[in-house]
């Protein structure tokens, strides 16, 4: 007889969705809906230390259609990069997830998402740091809303950063405007973060609450 750990979403002697609020058994095709809260997650590293391969993997454990799973990119060359990670990740199937770009104001597209989205990954936060900065957008005011709607949306919620200030102190104004802006954001996301976890190399390290 299979056994459910709701704690845990996993069915043992049959396979399951896992990260869905929908759990799936493979035995009977039988539904069970769960109460799980949302959660936060921000996972930071340094360049290629795996934090997007290793959020994309989780988000596509999510629903089974493209508008359970969405990804906000900051930039064009992360687009073009998720889409070809998507296709390897799934074996060349097309339409994973649902990409929005946006590099400015991201709080308006998480609100524009379809609800019928369980998870948003936002890929790459500082990246988006480093956009408002550049085009001298009020910082401190659009982070100060895209925390808040964070901490309150019903969705599960993935957060990409860059690890800063471990190096030499910038020369330049804005490379040392944009590591202070990045950090001390990083600070407050780690504050209402359910989990934080740390790539290294690419093995995840988790610095508060669990892996993913």
């Amino acid at each position: 007889m299979a056994t459910i750990d709701i704690k845990h979403m996993k069915l043992f002697n049959n396979q399951v969705k896992m990260n869905s609020k929908t759990l799936m058994s493979s035995a009977s095709d039988a539904k069970i809906q769960t109460k799980r809260k949302p959660k936060v997650s921000l996972i930071i590293g340094g360049t290629k230390s795996g934090k997007s391969s290793y959020a994309l993997k989780y988000t596509l454990g999510f629903g089974n259609t493209s508008k359970e799973r969405a990804v906000i990119t900051t930039s064009k060359d992360r687009t073009k990069e998720i889409k070809e990670e998507c296709k390897l990740l799934e074996i060349n199937k097309e339409n994973s997830v649902s990409i929005f770009e946006e590099e400015e104001n991201i709080s308006n597209i998480i609100k524009a998402i379809p609800h019928s989205a369980q998870i948003i990954l936002i890929d790459n936060i500082s990246v988006w740091i480093g956009n408002l900065i550049k085009d001298k957008k009020d910082c401190i005011s659009l982070s100060a809303e895209l925390e808040k709607l964070i901490s309150e949306t019903n969705k599960d919620i993935i957060l990409i950063s860059n690890i800063v200030g471990l190096g030499i102190i910038p020369d330049s104004y804005f490379d040392r405007e944009f590591r202070d802006a990045s950090g001390s954001f990083n600070q407050e996301l780690a504050t209402i973060a359910n989990n934080v976890i740390l790539m290294v190399a690419g093995i995840p390290v988790a610095i508060k609450g669990e892996l993913l």
